[in-house]
This record gives C-alpha cells, structure tokens and sequence, in this order.
C-alpha cells in the first residue's frame, strides 16, 4: 500500500508549482519538480486526492502529459550522467529515451553528433532521431531476444486402432467426408493417421487396404492389380 503521508511544505509545494507554470529553467525543472510534488504527495495540500486531479485543475494539462514530463526529465537525468550534456528540450529527450537503457549507446549518439559539429545539447529531436535510427538496427540484436520458430507439426502416430472406440475395427469405410471406423457400432470418422500413409482404396468396396503389399482385399475379395 503506498504511503499517502504529506512530506512537503506549503512553500515548496509553492516553488514547485511556480516552476511547473513559468518553467523557469527548462522541461528538466518541470520534469523534477512535479516528480518532488507526486512523490512528497503534495498535491493533497491543495485538496486533491489524486495527482491526476490535480495536475487537470492547477496546471491545466492531464495526467499523461505530467507523467510525460516526468519521464523526459529523467531522460535528461540519465543522459547528462552519461555524457555531462541534457537534450535542449522535451522533444529531444522523448527521442533519446530510445537508448537511455545503455549508457554506451548515449555516447555513440553524442559522438556521432560531434562528427557535424553537434551534441546532444544543441541537436534537434529530428536530428537525434535520424541519429538514433542508425545506431538502433547495430544494437538490435544485443536487445531483443531472439524469435522462436514454430514448432514443426508432428506427423501423426499411425495405428491400426480406432481413436474413438479404441479397438482394432478390421477395415476403415471411406466416405465423402473421410475414413469411417468399420466397426458398426462406432462407425466413427476417424483421422488420417490411423491410415498408414502407403495404404490405399479397394477399387471395388472403398475398404481401407492395411496390410503393405497384399493382393487381395480383405473385405471383398478384389483382386489389388497395384499393391500398396
């Protein structure tokens, strides 16, 4: 259960809320100061019981968007300690949240960009984009696990039992719709696998011929001119 204690004061719930609304140093401020203000709980200084009512009714912007801010600045966080510079504006950090994970791919970013006479402080989001797009297809594999294939389908165990009544019915009928149980009282369609795959038809009765190279049909008597 969280804790809905109130760790903050009414003046820094005040600077905090000056700087949300002036943004006066820059979206990292922002980003910071509402992180201090959900954290501290302090919108309930102020009457709310959630942080999103809060955010809707004091600064004029949703939940997600403080949330937002809050992420980018924590972008900007990790990415400052990573190669001393923060991205110049929310934009820039949404990109760079992309990499963030690794430390290193932070620094191939900013050294590309030092290669045009750039970084990642002074670098548009589109340029950081087209930055990070290139690094990304290297670094993939490193990242994402690896697809499993399908599993291969099993070719069907082949038996001379039938899967419905679960005995040896002596021939199999074949139908419109398939291979029939031959048992009467079953009379069940039945899988291609209970038919081995070298067998075939009588040509006069249809019965199923099991028996590998015989030449007479069991059923019928039929003389088979092509053995199976």
């Amino acid at each position: 259960m969280s804790d809905t204690s109130i760790t903050i004061t009414e003046k820094q719930l005040a600077i905090y809320e000056d700087k949300v609304r002036k943004g006066l140093a820059s979206f990292f401020e922002v980003g910071q100061s509402l992180q201090a203000i959900k954290d501290a709980n302090g919108f309930k200084l102020r009457g709310f019981d959630t942080f999103d009512a809060y955010c809707q009714s004091t600064f004029q912007f949703s939940e997600r968007n403080g949330y937002r801010l809050i992420a980018a600045a924590e972008t900007a966080k990790k990415v400052e300690s990573a190669v001393g510079e923060r991205p110049r504006n929310e934009a820039a950090a949404r990109v760079l949240k992309e990499v963030v994970h690794d430390p290193k791919l932070i620094e191939r970013v900013n050294d590309r960009l030092k290669k045009t006479g750039q970084s990642v402080a002074t670098a548009t989001a589109e340029r950081l984009q087209e930055v990070v797009d290139k690094i990304k297809p290297q670094t993939k594999a490193m990242f994402e696990q690896p697809k499993k294939e399908p599993p291969k389908p099993v070719m069907p165990t082949l038996s001379d039992t039938c899967p419905h009544c679960h005995l040896q019915p002596g021939q199999y009928v074949r139908r419109e719709d398939g291979w029939h149980c031959g048992r009467n009282v079953c009379d069940a369609l039945v899988m291609v696998g209970v038919i081995p795959i070298t067998g075939q038809a009588c040509p006069e009765c249809g019965a199923a011929i099991l028996t590998t190279g015989a030449e007479f049909c069991e059923t019928c008597g039929c003389y088979l001119a092509v053995t199976a």
